[in-house]
């Protein structure tokens, strides 16, 4: 149970993206495996320690309780593997991995750029391995920690235009939910924002205020805000009244 705990804390953090979710789940199939080994060991060692014993009932008890953690570790595993199935997007996020980049440059991933292509046909696929090929050789590009600081690099340096492709495919990235935590969150503030007693609301104020509460975080960085909008929120009453 440990193990799924910290794979559900991963998955609810707000900043991910499917290269950390694969390792992720990477890491929580492999630590199941190994207590699916254990399992085993723990019923052998059962019965050579009863093998000249006569408490045979309590060896069964011993025997079945390991049979039912097994059961439940190959439940879990193949839950696990429906659950996370989503190779399309696996691919896509691979050609974007940062670590990468120096093993890409010396052998392009053309299999997985085929995929991409075949998944996200609105690409231009001989475009797009040209844009990669330069990524993987410049090395301010390999500092990249994901799909995300990625974009913002782009979108700093005004490269939208030269990286036109990768930036439709890293906006398609980051806009897909990786999990349904992401859409879940989106449910929550509505809850908050749009309340029983703000039943009747205009569907541009209500845009504004989930906005508002979305990006709390950027807002609270922007000096003045709140004091500004009150002071804009009281010129408008005046000019009214």
């Amino acid at each position: 149970m440990l193990h799924i705990d910290v794979l559900y804390n991963q998955l609810q953090k707000t900043r991910t993206d499917a290269a950390l979710i694969r390792k992720q789940v990477n890491v929580f199939q492999q630590s199941l495996e190994k207590e699916r080994k254990r399992m085993d060991t723990v019923t052998k060692e059962i019965s050579a320690s009863y093998e000249t014993s006569r408490k045979r009932k309590r060896k069964n008890i011993h025997i079945n309780r390991t049979v039912a953690a097994r059961e439940i570790c190959d439940v879990i595993s193949n839950q696990v593997k429906e659950r996370f199935c989503f190779i399309s997007h696996y691919s896509t996020v691979s050609l974007l991995e940062a670590p990468k980049f120096q093993e890409y440059e010396k052998k392009f991933p053309t299999q997985i750029l085929d995929q991409t292509t075949d998944v996200y046909s609105m690409l231009q696929k001989d475009r797009l391995k040209t844009e990669l090929g330069v990524i993987y050789r410049i090395s301010d590009f390999r500092n990249m920690t994901g799909a995300i600081s990625l974009l913002q690099f782009i979108i700093e340096n005004n490269l939208q235009t030269t990286f036109s492709e990768t930036y439709i495919l890293l906006l398609i990235i980051i806009t897909i939910p990786m999990t349904t935590a992401e859409a879940e969150r989106c449910f929550s503030t509505l809850k908050r924002v749009k309340t029983f007693l703000r039943s009747t609301m205009s569907e541009d104020r209500l845009s504004a205020l989930a906005m508002l509460s979305i990006e709390k975080r950027m807002i609270n960085d922007i000096p003045k805000f709140k004091g500004n909008v009150i002071d804009l929120f009281a010129s408008k009453k005046r000019q009214t009244s």
